[in-house]
């Protein structure tokens, strides 16, 4: 028995002025669980708006988790055929979840089986055209992620806990055993991510991902031997832990190509051009800036992780911290804060007080680029082998070893926030701005603020690639309103601060990061790097928005991530 709710809405719309009734349409199809599961089932129908030039403006996850009312809502006591009937004429999308909690709302804590119709498995929500007649077989898959597990899991050189509430991957020995350990504990939560943010959010086409982005990634990529090494041994780790590698929006197994794909999935905007990325915001402070504080005088970094938004916040509920202790001679410890599948990190520290963290940038226009390597190796690299003594010339220097055919370096275009920890030097942070063709490193004062003790980032470049005469364009291209005003909004409030002598300590960062939060960040981080000590905070797992500065933050010492 199909059962309408009471919000179920207009069946027929009436012209003003004019007799004739709109013909209704329907909506069929039929639910599934992609596993054995029972429970009732809740479809809601969204009428979706149009632009002035006929585009149909796409039912969004903010719409979803409560922005807009649907047209319709029905529920059926289980998976089966359903039908929204009378619908007015325009276009349509359908979304369907399990009610496991029966509280008439999709939920995510734990995850509720979830989908909607879409004409191309595993692209976006689809608009269901019923201008023209009635929509027929729009059928949904409901899927689940796989979260982890309460209870701790060991293997050799690895264990998978949680510390301070967060899960923690801990990972010891050679790069094969580590691989194999992380494989090993995490192997069904990197399918998770490949699948539900590669695959559906960022990609949002498998076609698209399979004839754009694997071709890039065999032929164009360059990942070093000790990558593709670590690689085969996580997947080596997800076999023998006896994951299933079936990738249900591939109709395949997932491959070492897939697994680069996760380490490499910010090279996307290297393969395929897009709009002007606008996420990610940092800052640094020290010196006569943190006197006064619980640093006195050390170094705060702090970053916004924004834009990994999968509408089944599968990025929240699988955020995970590394804990990495390398067997190599001469390789640091490092932590990074990703996601399971990362061999890299675009989000890391390391145990002399190195901070490196990369927003989206800008690349400009020009030809796919060869012999790209993924940034987060690049980092991952400088984290194993830099120290607290780094300088823009060392880092810049042995970045160049991973130059790409274009002459740059991170052919995606990076802005990475590099800091190490202070004790007078002149410049213990600066900024790397890269694209596929060139880069730069902006140095405290080279712009505003114009503050020898601090700096900061957002998602556009003000040296490389910058033109003064035109701030709204970066490497010729125009720079997102979003980037633009987090960087005033976070300037404004340094720059005022510094009149004001008023120091900036931890709650300040808090509060800055609060500042330049717009809905999408996942998670943040705070770095004392003259103490070594790290603050996270994630998103929560609420049918909501995603604002990361404003939930519970959660403080580590560096060793505490190492205490087996």
């Amino acid at each position: 028995m199909i059962r309408h709710l009471p919000e179920a809405g207009i069946l027929f719309i009436l012209f003003t002025g004019c007799s004739a009734v709109l013909a209704a349409g329907s909506i069929t199809g039929k639910v599934s669980f992609e596993d054995p599961q029972q429970g009732a089932v809740i479809l809601r129908a969204y009428r979706l708006d149009t632009f002035s030039d006929g585009r149909v403006k796409p039912l969004s996850k903010a719409d979803i988790y409560g922005a807009a009312t649907p047209a319709q809502v029905l529920q059926l006591p289980e998976a089966g055929n359903y039908a929204f009937p009378g619908l007015s004429p325009g276009y349509y999308a359908v979304v369907a979840f399990c009610d496991a909690d029966n509280n008439g709302n999709l939920g995510f804590d734990p995850p509720e089986p979830f989908g909607w119709y879409n004409d191309l498995s595993g692209s976006r929500f689809s608009a269901i055209n019923l201008t023209e007649g009635n929509k027929t077989g729009a059928d949904i898959l409901l899927r689940t992620p796989t979260p982890f597990a309460l209870q701790e899991k060991h293997t050799e050189h690895g264990a998978l806990k949680r510390i301070n509430g967060l899960p923690v991957l801990q990972l010891w020995g050679t790069a094969q055993e580590r691989g194999f350990a992380h494989g090993y504990l995490a192997g069904r939560q990197i399918i998770d991510f490949f699948e539900f943010y590669v695959l559906e959010d960022s990609w949002r086409s498998p076609k698209r991902y399979e004839t754009v982005f694997v071709p890039f990634l065999e032929n164009r990529l360059a990942p070093p031997h000790e990558f593709l090494a670590e690689c085969d041994a996580v997947m080596n780790g997800m076999k023998a832990a006896g994951t299933n590698m079936y990738v249900r929006l591939l109709g395949r197994d997932f491959t070492r190509t897939d697994l680069l794909a996760v380490n490499a999935y910010i090279e996307r905007r290297a393969a395929s051009p897009g709009p002007a990325p606008s996420s990610c915001t940092q800052f640094a402070f020290w010196g006569e800036r943190t006197k006064g504080t619980s640093v006195n005088g050390g170094l705060i970094a702090a970053r916004n992780m924004d834009g990994e938004c999968d509408v089944r916040k599968v990025t929240v509920s699988h955020f995970l911290l590394f804990a990495v202790d390398p067997a190599e001679p001469g390789h640091k410890r490092w932590v990074s804060a990703m996601w399971p599948g990362f061999v890299g990190t675009i989000s890391g520290v390391n145990e002399e007080g190195l901070y490196s963290m990369e927003n989206a940038g800008g690349s400009g226009p020009g030809p796919v680029p060869d012999r790209v390597v993924p940034c987060s190796w690049i980092q991952r690299d400088l984290l194993e082998h830099a120290g607290s003594d780094a300088t823009p010339g060392t880092v810049l220097d042995r970045m160049k070893k991973y130059g790409c055919s274009e002459g740059g370096i991170t052919a995606a275009g990076s802005i990475i926030l590099w800091a190490v920890p202070y004790h007078g030097q002149e410049a213990p942070a600066f900024v790397y701005e890269g694209g596929r063709s060139g880069y730069a490193v902006r140095k405290p004062g080279d712009v505003r603020p114009e503050d020898p003790f601090c700096i900061m980032a957002s998602n556009h470049h003000k040296v490389y690639g910058y033109d003064p005469d035109h701030p709204d364009r970066s490497l010729g291209v125009p720079v997102s309103f979003s980037s633009r005003w987090r960087y005033e909004a976070g300037m404004q409030k340094l720059e005022a601060r510094a009149r004001q002598r008023k120091p900036l300590g931890t709650e300040e960062a808090k509060a800055l990061l609060q500042t330049v939060a717009h809905g999408t960040t996942e998670y943040s981080v705070i770095f004392l790097a003259n103490e070594k000590r790290i603050l996270v905070a994630v998103d929560d797992l609420k049918t909501d928005l995603w604002d990361a500065p404003y939930q519970k933050w959660v403080e580590y010492g560096f060793e505490e991530l190492f205490i087996r």
